[in-house]
């Protein structure tokens, strides 16, 4: 029985390869131009026979009879008005298209398909742009690469070039067509339309599939495009001539649309000069707000390259960064700020300690106002592309828009940009605290509630904000505990002896690689008074990166303030402090060093100060920055109301038991710390303020 049902599957299987094979042999039939396989494919458009098909790592499971059509309609270009291959088609129908039209369907070298209306016979909408000087001196700086292309050269193309003849033009728009998406094949043509840019010195722009004029050919991924752009050239291209003063061809019959200021400084985004993409990044911030909207969101579809010392999303950012401005000139808001600011902002950008970081935050969170922070977060949008400026730019607003919410609410032209600052940046697509502008409503009285639903804009963005802000405001702030406080993350073995499960590894392991490993796995396991051994012992083990092996000091214990421990000299300290003070006595003694206000003038805890740097100092960036966050020495603070409190409030003794996580933080538990604080009457201020960004 079981032989049976295998010589039958073996039947089937072999059946079904010999009717793909014949279906991949009518293929290639087609592709040669042969006539008759189109008579021959049509017996399979009635067919549904199951097929496999395998496009990249996906299968598909289909049928003769799209598979038979899928063919036919790759190789080709009949007019919708002649017929249109789709699922109602029937084998008789295509027949009978066949046989009216026998004498009239021919196949086009061109195209490399079967049409019936001739391309120089079909008509096509069309604009032709000059190219910026930018673009025609990086296509110059290319051109002996492009005319020696082996596509180039296989198709006469430098030949035609040579002896200043415009068929050139139509060979290679017939190249990019033949270039065409078929099943499973796809091309980059990016030389293509280079090389008929630099022979046209212009841009060619053609409807797509959608009907859209498309100015990035070599980005459109269906055919549409490429067939009209070889109807424009079938058409015009006998018209060119070759004017020698800049090596192209021209045609004066046609118009040509100048290019206009916002045109020339986009293209300007993809220099490789830093300077020169961002000045033209800033310089398009503040032009007209439509025209730079518009070619955003086209040079974002068509995926246009980009310098990288800009934004991560140039394009998004650009849309929403032109709408601010332009509303900011509308309304008399300065965006520029000082100089004074603008060296502030380059100081945030540069590598600092973590008391000079901290000390220049603190200095603008008390220096900036509500005249000048929209100024502050239009640099910090600029210069996203600086980590360290994204992640100060965080704490700064989160901190500065809580302690002057109240101005802001009661000043109408305030509330209003805020509210449409926090549909802009919410729009930029991308990770951060400008997403979480609108949280700061939560919880909020009544007074702010009228303040909010009594404003009028005309302004679609900030009437759609109103709205949202209204509904959160109306929302309590609730204090959840968080339920599972213990995971994989965070507990961790208990290692009797460090020393001991030390030797075993340095025993047993010879290989480098896999030693750092078990080390690095062995200090994530270790508890706070392990440290001063584990130090000593992997003194001197070889690590790829010094700093991984140090990072179980920061990431599980908390100590991310504290000087670079990979210093020799820092780590001498470290572990002189660490041998002559109890645990408590060392965070404090390290919060104490970079400066963090956290107790009162005989040294007791201060509460206020506590409960603030709970609040606001575990963040994360104003925007990108990978998605994590900055403890700024948080955890340390945690510890120390532990050892004080005599409780971890539930969680583990541990912040994490890193072995390379990065998944860690604190911001449970300093939420849950503020609660304890505020519960407990610890607390001599009210602490009224609004939710930091970060609130969950």
């Amino acid at each position: 029985m079981k032989r049976n049902l295998l010589i039958l599957f073996l039947i089937i299987t072999s059946n079904l390869f010999a009717q793909k094979e014949r279906l991949d042999f009518l293929d290639w039939q087609l592709r040669k131009g042969d006539l008759n396989a189109l008579t021959q494919i049509a017996e399979y458009f009635d067919s549904k026979t199951e097929l496999t098909e395998y496009l990249g790592y996906h299968i598909i499971n289909t049928n003769e009879s799209d598979v038979a059509k899928r063919l036919v309609r790759e190789n080709s270009m009949f007019l919708d008005s002649e017929i249109v291959i789709d699922s109602t088609i029937t084998s008789a129908d295509f027949k009978k298209f066949l046989k009216e039209n026998k004498k009239n369907i021919t196949f086009s070298n061109l195209a490399n398909a079967f049409l019936i209306t001739p391309f120089d016979k079909r008509k096509t909408d069309f604009e032709i742009i000059e190219l910026t000087d930018f673009k025609w001196n990086s296509l110059n700086a290319k051109r002996n690469e492009l005319l020696k292309l082996d596509w180039v050269r296989e198709n006469a193309i430098d030949s035609l070039v040579d002896s200043r003849n415009p068929l050139a033009l139509l060979k290679i728009a017939s190249v990019l067509l033949k270039n065409r998406y078929r099943f499973d094949e796809h091309y980059d043509n990016e030389e293509v339309i280079s090389l008929i840019q630099l022979l046209t010195n212009s841009q060619i722009a053609v409807p797509n599939e959608s009907g859209v004029l498309s100015y990035h050919l070599e980005k459109d991924f269906y055919e549409r495009s490429k067939i009209n752009l070889l109807i424009f050239i079938a058409n015009n291209y006998k018209n060119y001539k070759w004017d020698e003063t800049i090596k192209a061809f021209t045609n004066n019959i046609l118009s040509v649309k100048s290019v206009d200021k916002e045109k020339g400084l986009i293209e300007q985004l993809s220099n490789e000069n830093d300077t020169i993409a961002l000045t033209a990044f800033i310089q398009l911030t503040k032009l007209n707000p439509e025209k730079v909207v518009k070619l955003s969101d086209e040079y974002r579809r068509a995926r246009v390259s980009k310098n990288r010392r800009l934004p991560l999303f140039p394009y998004k950012f650009l849309k929403q960064l032109v709408q601010l401005t332009n509303y900011c000139n509308q309304n008399s808001i300065d965006f520029n700020g000082s100089n004074q600011l603008k060296d502030n902002i380059n100081r945030l950008k540069k590598k600092l300690s973590f008391v000079e970081r901290r000390k220049l935050e603190n200095e603008l969170i008390q220096s900036l106002s509500l005249e000048n922070i929209t100024a502050f977060e239009y640099w910090s949008l600029v210069y996203s592309n600086s980590w360290s400026l994204s992640y100060s730019s965080g704490r700064i607003l989160d901190i500065f828009y809580s302690k002057n919410w109240n101005k802001l609410i009661e000043n109408e032209q305030y509330l209003k940009t805020y509210l449409l600052k926090s549909r802009l940046f919410d729009d930029l697509g991308i990770i951060g605290f400008c997403n979480n502008y609108l949280i700061k409503f939560i919880g909020s009285n009544k007074l702010y509630i009228n303040s909010i639903e009594n404003l009028h804009s005309f302004n679609s963005k900030i009437k759609t904000q109103i709205e949202r802000a209204t509904e959160i405001a109306k929302k309590p702030i609730v204090f959840k505990e968080k339920e599972k406080k213990s995971w994989y993350g965070n507990t961790s073995e208990n290692i009797e002896s460090f020393e001991s499960s030390y030797s075993k590894i340095i025993d047993k392991q010879n290989d480098s690689t896999e030693r750092e490993k078990e080390i690095t796995y062995l200090l994530s396991q270790i508890s706070y008074d392990q440290i001063g051994k584990a130090l000593e012992l992997i003194e001197n083990v070889k690590f790829k990166r010094e700093s991984s092996k140090y990072s179980f000091l920061a990431s599980d214990f908390g100590f991310t303030h504290i000087p670079t421990i990979v210093d020799k000299g820092n780590r001498d300290d470290f572990l002189s402090n660490y041998n002559k003070l109890s645990q408590k006595e060392l965070y404090v003694f390290y919060l104490n060093k970079v400066k963090i206000d956290f107790l009162n003038k005989d040294n007791s805890l201060n509460y206020d100060k506590i409960y603030d740097l709970l609040k606001f100092d575990i963040n994360s960036s104003f925007v990108g920055g990978g998605g994590s966050t900055k403890d700024k020495g948080v955890y340390s603070i945690i510890k120390v109301l532990e050892l004080t409190f005599n409780t971890t409030l539930g969680y583990p003794n541990k912040l994490c038991c890193s072995n390379n996580m990065y998944a860690c933080n604190s911001r449970s538990r300093a939420m849950e710390w503020m609660n304890y604080l505020k519960v407990n009457k610890h607390l001599k201020n009210e602490h009224n303020e609004p939710v930091s960004f970060a609130h969950e």
